[in-house]
């Protein structure tokens, strides 16, 4: 995936992705990336020693040297080592159970970069997936608002890219397992412009061994530490319902207008009314096992 020589205004894109024991969805997640028309790419795959076969998946679909397998002390210290091995301008982050939607999804980031110079960070909307690949509901993203960022970590962590330069100090803080992403958003918004682009990027994978669904005290812990270091003022319950309900009603024609082309993961939909009835009034815990039925 990764080209030779470049043109100057072509950037180097590298999308790292931190694996472990999840060989079920980290062919889809390695398909997504290859299939992507922006040429100038790189996938960087830091696996932390899976016996569940993972290793042979990686090694029958990436080149050698764009990943290795061996013990690790987490997430966050995995996409660092991936951070450092790659040499990107562009810098994006997928899980292993996470995708790219479509295949044009770089190649629009990359698009929005360039014609933004001053924007640091960019992200776009997100599909939140069943285990199964069906399309549960369009997690809709607003405009950029730094105020919004403090009270609510609304970004969902595949739709984001970052340019390699406002990483210069440090990718993740490995003292963080579970909120790692939001205080790298709240890091970034200190000092650089983010930007949003008006279309699904990237899917969110509604599976059973998220962290979300396993949330020990040492996550509550990383919350009350979080909002003490940036200053995070106290949620008002009835304020966020209203902005979740608001996201809910916006990605309505979004998930009504995805196209079936061009796809980079290989989504369906089981009926639209289904559908409009997840992404309106369903909250995610009555998905949680992603079985259309459950609506």
């Amino acid at each position: 995936m990764q080209s030779g020589r470049r043109p100057q205004q072509e950037p180097l894109v590298s999308v790292l992705t931190p694996s472990f024991n999840q060989r079920r969805w980290l062919g889809e997640t390695l398909d997504s990336v290859a299939r992507q028309t922006y040429p100038h790419l790189e996938h960087v795959v830091v696996d932390g020693g899976s016996t569940d076969g993972s290793v042979d998946v990686l090694r029958t679909v990436l080149p050698a040297g764009s990943w290795i397998s061996e013990p690790d002390g987490g997430q966050s210290d995995a996409l660092n080592k991936a951070f450092n091995r790659s040499h990107g301008e562009i810098i994006g982050w997928l899980n292993s159970d996470d995708a790219y939607l479509f295949d044009d999804a770089v190649e629009s980031v990359v698009a929005y970069f360039r014609a933004n110079p001053d924007v640091d960070v960019v992200y776009g909307h997100a599909a939140l997936v069943s285990e199964n690949g069906s399309l549960l509901h369009v997690m809709w993203m607003p405009r950029y608002s730094k105020s919004r960022l403090w009270r609510q970590n609304f970004l969902s962590q595949p739709a984001v890219f970052m340019r390699r330069r406002v990483l210069e100090d440090g990718f993740l803080d490995e003292s963080f397992h579970y909120t790692m992403d939001h205080e790298l958003w709240l890091r970034l918004a200190a000092g650089h412009p983010f930007g949003r682009i008006d279309k699904v990027l990237a899917i969110d994978r509604h599976q059973a061994q998220r962290k979300v669904y396993h949330w020990p005290p040492e996550a509550d812990e990383e919350v009350v530490r979080l909002v003490e270091m940036y200053g995070i003022p106290p949620a008002v319950p009835f304020e966020a319902r209203l902005r979740r309900i608001a996201y809910r009603l916006r990605g309505a024609p979004t998930a009504l207008r995805l196209r079936q082309d061009r796809k980079a993961f290989e989504w369906s939909i089981d009926s639209r009314a289904r559908l409009i009835v997840r992404q309106l009034v369903v909250k995610r815990r009555f998905m949680a096992t992603g079985d259309p039925d459950t609506v």
